[in-house]
């Protein structure tokens, strides 16, 4: 299904327009993001997901010179410790036209921003939510996100697009009654937010509102989705939804909206899944986990046309002995900055003396893996093959990533599930305690001359026994 003109959009700075849609009800679909100033992103697409407001192992230049990210998602949580008064975000200086957490981040002007309360994927709480507020981790520990706060921080911060506060049941199976509780909270922080922004006098330095849609069956919050198409639609400006099953059965006053996905897929065949039920935009997790664990994606859409005895794997482990002496690009197809200048053997090295520049080259090709990936999704649903394409892909590559064998950076305090205390240490020591180093060397010197003296002895019984 043809759609000629774009779709009506309240919010001045920000339009969306479906160029192709297989159904006007659920499918899969090509469309175009645009924001008044800035490239137009061509859906569905991925969203680089960051940490403290950066893409992990790429610093702004590399981002700019050789990636293509056009959109980036950021945590309010990343931002503030266990009280937000006071943070340092907030006395970012900025002009009327400016936005405080571009500005913060050093983001390109170019670049989407898209703030949320929570990073993706966020790390389970010890404390439930409340009707006022989220639980959050922040960089000093676990706190509370009150409502009004969020919002406050929405209006500062000026991002290109907030995310609207969901109560998302993140420990485990809900009850009925928790469920039903899940919808009315959001149901009831949306009206506030659309309250909040209605009263605000500049309409241009608003952020586009996509509204917060919990991961719980549509049935159990149909009064929340028929007020979002009825009451806020003209306040909204996108979706973005916990599950991609929620994109099934949408009001058909939503159609026209833009849908971004939190649901964290964690391999190609989740993203095609959720691309087939419409999804427009998705934040992907699985791009820096693969290279936090030195794995070079190496998958293609719909995959090699030859044949093939088993399904191919989905990245290639460049910590494995195999790539030592391989003087092969990461991947035989793909023209980024790291395989058309390095081999696997150059990054295997770099990730056996622990040099930063490893996981940087790494993240440089996966990006560029995504972005044809994604490419090649919008080419084929516009050619009406995408069902077609998808099982073809499916048959061609295996349908879990590659296990994890060398051990990766850092691990930060909300990337690990806290079990209650008294976990085993996640990183090795970086350094020891200048006494014990002394004694370990006071040790080894002795043990050298102990075994002088008896090679010495040795040598001397030897010269004996032969006079």
């Amino acid at each position: 299904m043809e759609q000629d003109s774009a779709a009506h959009q309240q919010h001045p700075m920000l339009s969306f327009s479906v160029a192709y849609a297989k159904s006007s009800t659920v499918g899969p679909r090509v469309g175009r993001l645009t924001r008044v100033g800035q490239k137009a992103i061509k859906t569905p697409h991925y969203v680089a997901t960051t940490s403290r407001g950066v893409v992990p192992h790429i610093s702004h230049d590399t981002l700019q010179k050789h990636t293509a990210v056009s959109s980036i998602y950021l945590a309010l949580e990343d931002f503030i410790e266990k009280r937000i008064t006071g943070a340092p975000i907030f006395k970012t200086p900025a002009k009327d036209s400016e936005s405080p957490l571009r500005n913060y981040v050093a983001a390109q002007d170019d670049v989407l921003s898209i703030l949320g309360p929570r990073r993706v994927p966020a790390l389970p709480c010890p404390v439930h939510n409340t009707g006022s507020a989220i639980s959050i981790c922040t960089s000093v520990g676990f706190s509370q996100l009150k409502v009004d706060e969020y919002h406050d921080a929405l209006r500062t911060l000026r991002p290109d697009i907030a995310i609207t506060m969901a109560d998302v049941v993140m420990h485990g199976t809900a009850s009925v009654k928790r469920i039903e509780k899940s919808a009315d909270r959001t149901h009831a922080w949306l009206r506030d937010a659309c309250e909040q922004f209605t009263a605000h006098e500049k309409s241009s330095s608003k952020p586009a509102i996509f509204a917060a849609i919990p991961p719980i069956a549509n049935v159990q919050q149909s009064l929340y989705l028929q007020d979002l198409a009825e009451e806020y639609r003209y306040m909204l400006s996108g979706l973005a939804i916990y599950s991609s099953t929620t994109a099934v059965d949408l009001p058909q006053a939503l159609f026209d909206l833009p849908r971004m996905s939190l649901s964290e897929p964690g391999s190609p065949h989740s993203i095609l899944k959720d691309v087939a039920l419409g999804v427009d935009l998705l934040c992907i997790p699985f791009i820096g986990f693969a290279s936090d664990h030195g794995i070079a994606l190496v998958f293609e859409f719909p995959g090699p046309d030859v044949a093939i005895d088993e399904p191919q794997h989905l990245g290639v482990d460049l910590w494995s002995i195999e790539n030592e002496a391989s003087l092969l690009p990461l991947s035989p197809h793909c023209d980024c900055f790291t395989c058309t200048r390095h081999h696997k053997a150059y990054v295997h090295h770099l990730l056996q003396a622990r040099e930063m520049l490893a996981w940087t080259l790494l993240q440089i090709h996966n990006l560029s893996t995504m972005d044809r990936f994604f490419d090649a999704c919008r080419k084929s649903i516009a050619n009406g093959s995408f069902e077609e394409d998808v099982e073809l892909f499916t048959r061609r590559y295996e349908t879990d990533m590659p296990a994890k064998t060398g051990s990766g950076p850092r691990i930060r305090g909300y990337q690990i599930k806290s079990s209650g205390g008294g976990e085993a240490r996640k990183n090795e020591k970086a350094w020891d305690r200048f006494d014990g180093v002394a004694q370990q060397m006071a040790e080894a010197e002795s043990g050298l001359a102990t075994a002088e003296v008896d090679s010495k002895q040795l040598e001397d019984q030897g010269i004996a026994e032969r006079v």
